[in-house]
């Protein structure tokens, strides 16, 4: 297949707020280290909730990259949005008051947007408090992003992807798609999540949540832990980056997406729906499934997704699918939903920048079942020059990006 334009996008900047650490270097060292930040919840009230254990971004100062009134003003989710898009930025050295407005996006996914608000708000009716209804306006998860573009100053697409825990791969796709059909030079792409009762209590109700840790791929593998953060990188047209003298070394080549419309959420057992978008991303970014050198897989913990996922890429890759290293952060960082993709591709960003594979926290017990190189107990060096990053999520969406050195 050959794709629709000569544009081509790159990874220019990265930032992030997570529960490993708040700036990549201190989340990339934790990974590789193989560091878990799952624990006993302590940044609400957790009455009901059994098991209480999440991944939290206990380490975030908001001060750091936001003034006294953006504080003031901005819930968590647009704290933690704001400070990784601004990291993402200085890392990129971009500054967009040199940039046409016009020019530059932003789409970010989120699941629970501003979901805190609305449980402050009920929170106040129910003890008969005072509460501005005016912050209700923030709950929609679209307005995360056009806050965002707001508070950046840029004025080109706004996207606000919603397909659940496959969105953050999703924006990183879009951006491709946008920098290939000329629609801007440089969009703001990634996943935000804060974590509030209502959802830990949502996953806990579909018996999906492990009581002890999450165990990517493990044997012994019972159910997930939930995460927080944001996860964002500065995508770019090459044309514009290198007219700026940024470094082009990370391309996004390809992109993909499916649905299996089997179950609200559970994944189709066979596969076949994260198989199809791995091998679309494959085919746009017209790499063979023989040149990929590492798999940052989905990977949650849960029976049924794991399981799902080693038959979808033993289904795409063949008899390369044992030789392929493979990792899950979600031992380490707990599962952040819209965010996953995004500091998935980050993850693969540095794989391909650093030639290091962080090992798969939790996973002790390879299950026998599993027939992928899934790293683990400690970090490998390898060189990589081609990554894949696949996401599944609720409802049956599949998407997937790949990721070379150029």
């Amino acid at each position: 297949m050959t794709t629709v334009s000569t544009h081509r996008a790159f990874v220019t900047g990265c930032g992030m707020v997570s529960p490993l650490g708040c700036d990549v270097d201190t989340f990339w060292q934790g990974l590789v280290a193989g560091t878990a930040a799952i624990g006993p919840i302590g940044g609400f009230d957790t009455t009901g909730l059994t098991p209480a254990l999440a991944a939290e971004a206990r380490g975030f100062a908001a001060d750091r990259w936001l003034s006294a009134e953006e504080i003031e003003r901005l819930d968590r989710a647009g704290q933690f949005a704001l400070s990784a898009a601004r990291a993402a930025l200085d890392d990129a050295q971009l500054h967009l008051d040199g940039t046409d407005p016009s020019r530059v996006g932003v789409i970010v996914g989120t699941t629970l947007g501003a979901m805190a608000i609305g449980e402050r708000y009920l929170r106040a009716r129910h003890e008969g408090a005072a509460f501005d209804a005016r912050q209700l306006l923030h709950m929609p998860y679209t307005a995360l992003s056009t806050r965002l573009a707001r508070a950046l100053g840029v004025r080109g697409p706004v996207l606000s992807p919603s397909i659940a825990c496959a969105s953050g791969t999703q924006a990183v796709g879009l951006a491709l798609e946008l920098i290939r059909c000329g629609r801007g030079d440089v969009f703001v792409v990634g996943g935000v999540e804060a974590l509030c009762h209502f959802v830990v209590a949502g996953f806990n109700c579909l018996r999906a949540t492990t009581a002890s840790a999450v165990r990517p791929f493990d044997a012994r593998r019972d159910g997930l832990a939930l995460g927080e953060g944001a996860a964002i990188l500065i995508v770019e047209s090459e044309a514009h980056a290198r007219g700026r003298g940024a470094m082009c070394d990370i391309e996004v080549a390809g992109c993909g997406l499916s649905s299996d419309a089997v179950h609200m959420t559970a994944p189709a057992r066979d596969g076949a729906g994260a198989a199809r978008a791995m091998r679309s991303a494959l085919e746009t970014a017209d790499v063979a499934p023989h040149d990929v050198a590492f798999i940052s897989a989905h990977g949650t913990g849960t029976v049924y997704n794991d399981a799902m996922e080693m038959v979808a890429i033993a289904a795409v890759f063949g008899e390369a699918a044992p030789h392929i290293p493979t990792n899950s952060i979600k031992g380490a960082i707990g599962h952040t939903l819209a965010a996953a993709g995004a500091f998935e591709a980050i993850v693969c960003a540095r794989v391909l920048r650093d030639g290091c594979i962080p090992p798969t926290a939790g996973c002790e017990q390879l299950d026998a079942a599993c027939g992928l190189d899934i790293v683990r107990g400690e970090a490998r060096r390898r060189r990589v020059d081609v990554a894949l990053s696949t996401s599944s999520a609720f409802a049956g969406n599949n998407a997937a990006v790949v990721m070379r050195r150029s």
